[in-house]
C-alpha cells in the first residue's frame, strides 16, 4: 500500500497588529519631525559663496534684526506682554479640562483679553500641556491677527515711556532665540549668556547658529559676540547664516563657519 500523505495544518497569521503598528509609527514621525524651527521674525541675510548646510538638529539658533524691525515690533509689541502671553498660555494648557470659559474667568492673566481664535487653538489643540516652543507659536500668531490686544496695549504704553525705556525696549527686539523646533522669543542682551548655558547644561552638544539681518547694527553683533566668548559662557564656535549667491545655488540657504 502507498504511505499516505500527512495534512500539513494551515497557518493563518492576523496582519492586523503589524498594520496597527505601522500605522502608529507613520503618526509618531510625522507629529514629531521638524525640519526647521517656525519663523517667528524674518530676516534679511547676507549672501556668500559658502555651500556648507546647516544642521537640521541640535542647534541654538539667535536672530539678529536691523535697527528699523526691531523698533517696528517694539512699537507694536511690547516684549514684557509677549512673553508673559506665552507663559500663560502654559499655565493654561496644563489645566485638566479646559474650556473657553475657564480662560475667559482668568482675570490674572492676559487670556481673557485674547481672540476666540487663541483660546479654542489652546483648548482644541492636541499635545498639552503645552511646550514653550508651541505657546510661543501661539503667541506670535495672535500677534498677526488684526486689532490683537498686545498691539492695542503697545500703543498705549508707548506715550508713557521716556527716551530712555523706549530705546531699552527696542533693544529687547533686537534678538530672539530659539532651541530644536521651538519657535524664535525676545532675548534681552544681559540674558543671552545664562541662557546659552541652560541650554548647553540641557543638551552639551548644542550648536550656535546666527541668523544676522545684513542691515543689523555692527555694536550690536560686537556685544553678542564679546558675551558669547566670556568664560563662564564659553562659546567660542558659531556658525553665520547666509544666502548663496547665483554663481553658486541661486536661493539656497548656507552657513559660514567663525
Amino acid at each position: 500500500m502507498a504511505a499516505r500523505m500527512k495534512h500539513r495544518a494551515r497557518m493563518v497569521l492576523d496582519m492586523t497588529p503589524m498594520v496597527d503598528i505601522a500605522f502608529l509609527l507613520v503618526i509618531f514621525f510625522m507629529s514629531t519631525y521638524h525640519a526647521r524651527p517656525p519663523a517667528t521674525v524674518e530676516v534679511q541675510l547676507p549672501d556668500s559663496r559658502s555651500e556648507f548646510k546647516v544642521p537640521e538638529a541640535n542647534v541654538m539658533q539667535i536672530n539678529v534684526l536691523n535697527p528699523d524691525h526691531a523698533k517696528k515690533l517694539a512699537d507694536s509689541i511690547g516684549p514684557t506682554a509677549l512673553l508673559a502671553l506665552i507663559t500663560h498660555i502654559r499655565e493654561a494648557s496644563a489645566q485638566p479640562n479646559l474650556t473657553r470659559d475657564m480662560m475667559r474667568g482668568m482675570t490674572n492673566t492676559y487670556l481673557p483679553l485674547a481672540s476666540e481664535e487663541l483660546l479654542k487653538e489652546i483648548v482644541e489643540a492636541p499635545g498639552k500641556p503645552f511646550s514653550r516652543g508651541r505657546a510661543t507659536e501661539l503667541a506670535a500668531m495672535e500677534c498677526g491677527r488684526k486689532d490683537n490686544f498686545l498691539t492695542r496695549m503697545a500703543k498705549q504704553e508707548l506715550p508713557t515711556l521716556t527716551p530712555e525705556q523706549y530705546v531699552a525696549r527696542i533693544d529687547s527686539m533686537v534678538l530672539w532665540y530659539c532651541t530644536g523646533r521651538e519657535a524664535a522669543q525676545p532675548l534681552s542682551l544681559d540674558q543671552v549668556g545664562n541662557t546659552v548655558v541652560e541650554e548647553r547644561i540641557r543638551n552639551p552638544r548644542l550648536m550656535m547658529v546666527l541668523l544676522v539681518d545684513k542691515k543689523c547694527q555692527s555694536g550690536k553683533m560686537l556685544d553678542l559676540t564679546s558675551i558669547l566668548q566670556k568664560k563662564d559662557v564659553n562659546m567660542l564656535r558659531f556658525s553665520l547664516v547666509t544666502n548663496l549667491k547665483a554663481e553658486a545655488k541661486a536661493g539656497q540657504p548656507s552657513e559660514e563657519g567663525r
